[in-house]
């Protein structure tokens, strides 16, 4: 599928920022550029885009998976996990199939998430570790998992992925434990989601109005042909308006801080992805503001954005009480159990 042209991404979906600091990064030599927020396609070094907003410092790689050779990705993890460290940053998140995609021959056991824990500790950052395929030691299933790992080195949290996407199924069992929420070391309540989890608005709802969550972090491996022949005829951007629209979406009707994470298209002199064209679009959206971190292509970028996670959350329920309203049974499928009328005429 063709990339969309640049006139085509100002017009169609991304958002506007007041100008940004850019570091171009070819891992050593480091130079500073302001305003322009689009660097060349072809470029090959690392681009990281700072949003000044304020607290917690969060960190999203829109990452190239290299499938053929999944343990080279480690090269390119490292290097993304030692710069984020030198920029201050205390959460990094990586994208869904970070060490490669989802069929059998390339399930893992825990050493993959264990070496993340040992990045973690070593570079004194928390990592979400994308996901990684495992298989399952007892039961024998392959299961599309997501970690939170903190900053020493330990497991907060893993979550199996519940929503597979329809060709997935071939290969991977769902989870079956639900989602759950964790404090990380801020005192910020989390939760976990997966790609095609994030197109049901109800685990939002559970895990902000039941389990507290405050942020949710969504790994994902999200191409632009995921949208189908049908609707592709349409607009071959479908899958990047959806992405925008329920990124915001979520922040916004569940009074939380968002972070989706995709991996990265093919630039210049890289393979192109077996599954298709990345949609790009990793991004951090908050209440009240919506969107304060996009990448601006397709191609590999890492973001990060301050956020005051607390802040804007409680502002935002002091505002919109919807998780009072959700506990005191205001709201339809909260404590209360609505009765429904169905009129006929």
């Amino acid at each position: 599928m063709s990339v969309f042209s640049r006139d085509q991404a100002d017009s169609h979906h991304l958002p506007t920022f007041s100008p940004p600091l850019i570091i171009h990064c070819a891992y050593m030599k480091v130079a500073l550029v302001t305003g322009d927020l689009t660097p060349a396609l072809s470029f090959p070094s690392l681009v990281i885009s700072h949003f000044f907003v304020a607290g917690m410092k969060i960190a999203a790689v829109q990452y190239y998976v290299n499938h053929e050779d999944r343990f080279s990705n480690w090269d390119r993890i490292t290097a993304f996990v030692e710069e984020a460290a030198k920029e201050g940053v205390d959460l990094l998140v990586f994208p869904e199939y970070s060490i490669g995609g989802p069929v059998p021959m390339l399930a893992l056991d825990k050493s993959a998430c264990e070496r993340y824990c040992q990045l973690a500790l070593t570079h004194n950052l928390d990592i979400v570790a994308g996901t990684i395929v495992e298989r399952d030691p007892d039961d024998g299933q392959i299961y599309n998992c997501c970690y939170y790992i903190s900053n020493d080195g330990t497991v907060l949290m893993e979550y199996r992925k519940v929503h597979l996407w329809h060709p997935e199924r071939d290969h991977v069992r769902r989870g079956n434990r639900g989602f759950g929420t964790v404090k990380n070391r801020f005192g910020i309540t989390v939760g976990l989601a997966i790609c095609w989890d994030i197109a049901f608005p109800e685990i939002f709802r559970h895990m902000a109005m039941e389990n507290n969550a405050q942020l949710i972090i969504a790994p994902a491996y999200w191409v632009l042909e995921d949208a189908g022949p049908k609707s592709l005829k349409y607009d071959p951007l479908s899958e990047v308006k959806f992405l925008d629209s329920v990124c915001t979406a979520r922040a916004f009707e569940n009074e939380i801080c968002m972070v989706f994470c995709n991996a990265a298209d093919a630039a210049e002199g890289q393979k192109k992805p077996p599954s298709g064209a990345l949609a790009g679009c990793t991004q951090i959206t908050v209440p009240f503001k919506g969107c304060v971190a996009h990448c601006k292509n397709r191609t590999e970028e890492m973001i990060i954005a301050d956020i005051d996670v607390h802040e804007l959350t409680a502002d935002a329920e002091a505002n919109y009480k919807i998780r009072k309203d959700w506990a005191e049974g205001y709201i339809f499928g909260g404590k209360s159990k609505d009765e429904v009328e169905t009129i006929i005429p």
